[in-house]
């Protein structure tokens, strides 16, 4: 029975194979050629370009194939040419079966269209048939004619299977993609603690769009063709931006000047692509794209050994970009030899970023496991706290002394003079222990970045979120120059700890090289500035919610102008609410009084003068008194 069975699978494959009448057969001999003005067809290899076989550019010529039947099948027959580099138009007997592109005058070869022409069965004629392909090609970077594969003709039902079997891997391939990008995506806007989720899905959507236009199906819906052209090389040349981007957020690298030029490149390339040009202009910039690849495989080989040997994230992901270039290098070379793009590619970035998606897992599982160890110890800490308080009131006042001797250290007396600026500043808090936190970070361009928060309450959980205030501002200040951007991460950061406590802040950067103030706002009490050029008094506007209070918030930075002789007063609510015996607020108009009398004097006697009077005016402080003065001088040459 076996045998049997052998036997008829043999005698299919057989006939199949050998014979006219079998749905598919591949048209590989038997070609002829004529160019335009000739009279005669001279034999041609087929599945090989014109230009490869001596013909030069233009070429306007006819393709010639002669079929004999000994009897008419019984099923619609059909022509697959693949993809051709020109304008064609296709005849049957001398009937028009299909055309693609335009010929001259209009000129327009549509290169990227799978060419699949219906023959009807009335137009089959027993004996000799004809098959005549006239193309024309004009673009001086394409090779000219039927050259990607060999013409496979016969049943309409099969050719058609063979075009959806290709479309589906291709599909299947932008669903895997797309997925990606859902669940990276997704996971970005859920939390937005790394941006190397965001870089990932960018370069899996893009990496889908690159691909659309090599479906079979989707040229036949009556997309304009140049629409789908340019979907290709746009998202073709953002695509490996994105990667590389991946990859720098992933270990946290700083840029090189050389990767951000290739990305600049890469981006004005793509922006181009997105204009109507002619097709060889358009390989021109491919080809240059190419040389921009090859600068970024080593810069990115270089990024990976760096990390190599100190996180498990560097060797997944060294792994998945070691078979992407292997497949890359793969398709350029086949697509420069032969211009027989393989789409190897593909399943070297399908490696690549399921390597990614596993780093950022790994990455995240050992946040998470560290953050819970550092819960656990937090809890620890707090249990034997509560333990000690309820034993001994004396130990609770020992630990608050101990407590106001660190946090003394955690918030650090501002008196400096950096650049063009002199800084000066005040914390006095009400208890022994306060709510209020200020800080600074210096960046490498010499720009400086303020912070001023004032946490509800006064006591140790004030002063704890205060003291993880400053943790994440030193996490978050060298990423983040912007205060809108470094206040929204803070925010990110502060709402899993903020539950019933809200905190205010105030956030601004100094740049000097544009003398450019940038600040943000959370809730709280606007700056006060003085205009040294027009002795005005302003507060500088802005609003925005309080810190910790919502997950997904709205915030800008302005801009204001500085000069020599400004004056710029920071302060927390505990200044102006300051109360009298009578219930009396001491008040921003008393407080703005004040600073104007004190016009040209130095930030150490203003800071001194300012705590004397509200020391005077209220007995008693309900609330900490924090504020800090900055004065702009001529920056010294």
């Amino acid at each position: 029975m076996r045998l049997f069975r052998l036997v008829i699978i043999i005698f299919i494959f057989f006939n199949i194979n050998i014979s006219l009448f079998s749905e598919t057969i591949r048209l590989e001999k038997g070609w002829k050629f004529k160019v335009e003005g000739s009279n005669e067809y001279l034999p041609i290899e087929i599945g090989k370009a014109l230009v490869d076989q001596g013909y030069s550019v233009p070429i306007v010529g006819t393709y010639q194939f002669k079929l004999s039947f000994d009897k008419i099948p019984d099923y619609s027959y059909a022509i697959n040419l693949d993809r051709i580099q020109s304008a064609d138009e296709a005849f049957w007997n001398g009937m028009v079966i299909g055309r693609t592109g335009r010929f001259s005058p209009n000129y327009y070869s549509y290169w990227h269209r799978v060419r699949y022409y219906e023959i009807p069965l009335s137009k089959l004629l027993p004996g000799e048939n004809i098959l005549e392909i006239k193309i024309e090609c004009r673009e001086k970077e394409f090779r000219c004619g039927i050259f990607r594969s060999v013409p496979i003709f016969g049943s309409q039902d099969e050719i058609k299977d063979r075009m959806i079997y290709e479309d589906v891997g291709q599909i299947l391939m932008a669903a895997l993609f797309f997925g990606i990008f859902l669940q990276q995506g997704i996971g970005y806007a859920l939390n937005r603690s790394s941006k190397s989720g965001l870089y990932l899905a960018l370069t899996a959507i893009f990496f889908v769009g690159w691909r659309i236009p090599a479906l079979n199906k989707i040229h036949f819906i009556g997309f304009n063709p140049e629409i789908l052209v340019r979907l290709l090389f746009f998202c073709q040349f953002l695509f490996p931006v994105f990667l590389l981007l991946f990859v720098h957020s992933l270990f946290d690298r700083r840029i090189s000047k050389l990767a951000v030029i290739t990305f600049l490149l890469d981006t004005i390339l793509a922006v181009f692509q997105l204009f109507e040009m002619s097709p060889d202009f358009r390989f021109y910039l491919v080809y240059f794209w190419y040389l921009l690849l090859g600068i970024k495989v080593p810069i990115l080989v270089l990024l990976l050994f760096r990390n190599y040997a100190r996180s498990m994230e560097a060797i997944v992901v060294s792994v998945g970009a070691l078979v992407a270039t292997i497949f890359g290098l793969m398709d350029v070379v086949t697509d420069f030899v032969t211009g027989q793009n393989a789409y190897l590619t593909q399943y070297g970035i399908i490696v690549f970023l399921f390597s990614g998606v596993f780093a950022i897992a790994l990455q995240s599982a050992i946040t998470k496991r560290e953050l819970r160890n550092l819960n656990e110890s937090l809890e620890m800490i707090v249990i034997l706290r509560t333990q000690e308080l309820e034993k001994q009131y004396k130990i609770l006042n020992d630990d608050l002394l101990i407590a106001a001797g660190l946090q003394s250290k955690l918030i650090p007396p501002m008196h400096f003079k950096h650049k063009s600026l002199s800084v000066d500043s005040t914390f006095l808090p009400m208890e022994k222990i306060g709510g209020d936190y200020f800080d600074y970070y210096i960046h490498e361009d010499g720009s400086i970045t303020f912070l001023l928060c004032d946490v509800l309450g006064h006591g140790i959980a004030a002063a704890l979120i205060a003291s993880m205030l400053k943790v994440n501002f030193y996490e978050q200040a060298p990423k983040k120059k912007d205060p809108a951007e470094l206040l929204i991460e803070l925010n990110q950061k502060m709402l899993p700890v903020v539950e019933k406590n809200y905190i205010t802040a105030v956030c601004c950067n100094f740049e000097f090289n544009q003398n450019i103030l940038k600040h943000a706002i959370m809730g709280h009490p606007s700056p006060i500035y003085l205009n040294s050029k027009t002795g005005a008094v302003e507060t500088l506007v802005g609003k925005g919610p309080i810190l910790g209070w919502r997950e997904n918030i709205s915030l800008e930075s302005i801009h204001t102008f500085f000069s020599p002789g400004d004056r710029f007063f920071f302060y927390t609510d505990g200044v102006t609410e300051a109360q009298s015996n009578n219930k009396e607020l001491f008040g921003e108009k008393r407080l703005v009084s004040i600073l104007e009398s004190l016009h040209g004097e130095p930030v150490e006697k203003v800071n001194t003068a300012v705590l004397s009077e509200v020391k005077k005016f209220s007995n008693r402080l309900s609330d900490d008194v924090t504020y800090f003065v900055v004065d702009i001088h001529e920056q010294a040459s």
